[in-house]
């Protein structure tokens, strides 16, 4: 039958219930905000992710970074870039348990292996059985993201920053490399989200950027908190509970967070929560492993941080020392 709705639970989670942990994928477009979620969910599969459009439209530089990341630390992962023309915009997802030839499961369709492709838009998959799954597999013309040319082959696309010259505010982010380039921020949905409490004047002790502060945490442990009337008020602007996404950073970082707690309260990364606590140390000046005091964050020039919206998967977050207006 045609899949129209729960494409996510058709695709993988039922085939990992049946006990599949082999999965083959060729898509024309992928995240690395999605492979990371499905990585979260299933961190024991083996997977071969090709990406097949990567030659004609190129790949952005963060989903790059991430992807390298995800393969040196899992030996089971491969992630590769078909890298001549014409591209392959082919939509696939086989799965194998390696033991039987005729043991699998395939869903083809219109689903990118992304948020896109499986919660942001219409999209269809159906099951097939033919024999030739591997002539569909067999693509030749593929460089693994991490080799030492991909460079030579693919173009990467990266956000700039433009400020204002005065009060160091942003005003517009580029993505460089690409035919279009993202609107003016000004045209951006974003959120103020404050570090300190009771008018700038407190920290929280054992939350937000002191989390880790307490017996049985690891010390760098942190989050930001996300006030949960603008959840209300703004519902879709944060993806739903516990999805991956990517945060890029004003100093050229890239975090894979995820949104977390009663009411989607607070942004957590998904790998580990001392990555946000050691970047936000980092940044402040603090060492790592220490408590976060009121007087690093005054004496650093800025009280919150700053998340526009760039699509839906993806958000920038400016913590540059600027002057902000309040959240709108």
């Amino acid at each position: 039958m045609y899949h129209v709705a729960d494409l996510e639970h058709i695709a993988f989670d039922a085939p990992y219930e049946q006990g599949y942990r082999t999965l083959s994928i060729l898509s024309g477009y992928a995240s690395s905000a999605f492979l990371t979620h499905i990585l979260t969910k299933f961190p024991d599969l083996e997977i071969e992710l090709v990406i097949g459009m990567a030659k004609k439209d190129g790949i952005r530089r963060w989903d790059h970074e991430q992807y390298k990341r995800i393969m040196n630390d899992n030996p089971n992962i491969t992630i590769s870039y078909h890298k001549i023309l014409p591209g392959v915009h082919t939509k696939i997802y086989h799965w194998s348990n390696g033991r039987l030839l005729n043991d699998s499961t395939t869903f083809i369709g219109s689903a990118n292996f992304s948020w896109n492709g499986f919660r942001d838009q219409n999209e269809l998959l159906a099951p097939c059985y033919f024999d030739n799954v591997d002539d569909v597999f067999n693509v030749t013309d593929a460089i693994l993201c991490t080799d030492a040319d991909v460079e030579d082959h693919i173009s990467f696309h990266h956000v700039t920053v433009q400020r204002r010259p005065r009060t160091n505010e942003i005003v517009q982010l580029r993505l460089e490399g690409e035919d279009t380039e993202t609107p003016d921020l000004q045209n951006l949905g974003y959120v103020d989200l404050p570090l300190l409490i009771r008018n700038d004047t407190a920290i929280q002790e054992k939350a937000g950027l002191n989390w880790g502060q307490r017996p049985g945490r690891e010390q760098n442990q942190a989050y930001i908190k996300v006030p949960t009337p603008f959840n209300n008020v703004h519902p879709d602007f944060f993806p739903p509970l516990e999805q991956s996404f990517t945060m890029l950073t004003d100093d050229g970082q890239q975090l894979i967070c995820k949104m977390a707690q009663a009411n989607r309260k607070a942004i957590h990364t998904t790998e580990n929560n001392s990555i946000m606590g050691k970047y936000f140390r980092n940044r402040l000046g603090v060492p790592l492993g220490e408590r976060v005091d009121v007087q690093d964050v005054l004496n650093y020039g800025r009280t919150s941080v700053r998340v526009y919206k760039m699509d839906s998967e993806t958000y920038f977050m400016d913590f540059g020392v600027s002057s902000v207006a309040d959240a709108r």
